[in-house]
């Protein structure tokens, strides 16, 4: 299910492309991000907590 034709979040690069928010264009399509967790020290211990798989 490619969703293309939805806008993307300008400066948002997904390369997760099993997720529902992917335009398969690098782009992520959802409404806003939530990056987690609070405890994060590195870049390796965050996590976009908006990833929906994709059926």
């Amino acid at each position: 299910m490619k969703q293309t034709n939805k806008e993307c979040i300008c400066g948002i690069e997904c390369k997760v492309e099993n997720c529902i928010h992917n335009n398969h264009s690098c782009g992520c399509t959802a409404k806003n991000i939530k990056v987690g967790p609070t405890y994060a020290t590195t870049c390796s211990d965050t996590v976009c907590q908006s990833f929906k798989e994709q059926k």
